[in-house]
């Protein structure tokens, strides 16, 4: 983000657990996760977002990376998390609503960056995505007009998690940066929060070993789930 496409992006929707101080997570993530993650190499950067419209999540996170598959990224990542976690390096401080590995369906081009006061995010519906509905075919439906997003959004992003039954069906993540705060006029036919979210694939995983997704392919088609955020 900030202008930088990368191949892959870890999404983290959380908030605090409960009875723990914002400022307590706050020294969690600032002073212990993000250090440590980034110092072994899971990822190449990262940015945390506070909730700035409806949303059931307070906060998101954003890691960058450059894997090129959800196998190579778990692969890396379990390793090290379970390492962290023998560590005493994870903290019980918060409540992860939703987690997930998406990738950029093409070619990563540079964005000019600038400076980024809101980040907007849309998703589709991730317990049930469309059955054949792509993420550059989901985004031309349900987003709006691509001539109103140029105009306000100075760098744009899209991301995938494929679903294997079906290589048109996914969770599709669009990201707009924009230099002022979002208006949700621009917005008007879109649900606001969180998508249905499903089930994510583990990064700690379960003891009889991992199920994947909980996903179910429906035959609804266009339909986009909004949040404003506000970059910490």
């Amino acid at each position: 983000m900030f202008g930088h496409h990368a191949r892959a992006l870890y999404a983290v929707w959380s908030n605090p657990a409960p009875g723990v101080s914002l400022e307590r997570f706050r020294e969690y993530y600032e002073d212990v996760h993000r250090p440590d993650t980034l110092a072994i190499g899971h990822f190449d950067r990262s940015y945390r977002y506070e909730a700035r419209s409806e949303c059931r999540a307070r906060y998101l996170t954003l890691w960058e990376a450059e894997y090129p598959d959800l196998a190579r990224a778990l692969e890396r990542v379990r390793a090290g998390a379970l390492a962290l976690q023998k560590q005493g390096r994870i903290w019980p401080v918060q409540e992860v609503l939703f987690h997930q590995f998406l990738f950029a369906p093409g070619a990563c081009e540079p964005v000019a960056a600038g400076r980024v006061a809101a980040l907007t995010t849309a998703q589709n519906d991730w317990s049930a995505p469309a059955r054949g509905e792509d993420a550059a075919s989901w985004a031309h439906a349900a987003l709006p007009d691509a001539r109103g997003r140029d105009a306000r959004y100075a760098a744009q992003f899209l991301y995938s998690a494929v679903h294997a039954a079906d290589a048109c069906a996914g969770r599709h993540l669009w990201l707009g940066e924009s230099a002022d705060a979002v208006e949700n006029s621009l917005w008007h036919r879109c649900a606001h929060g969180l998508a249905p979210l499903g089930r994510p694939v583990p990064i700690f995983p379960p003891p009889d070993g991992d199920p994947g997704p909980d996903i179910a392919l429906s035959d609804a088609r266009g339909a986009a789930w909004v949040v404003h955020w506000a970059p910490i």
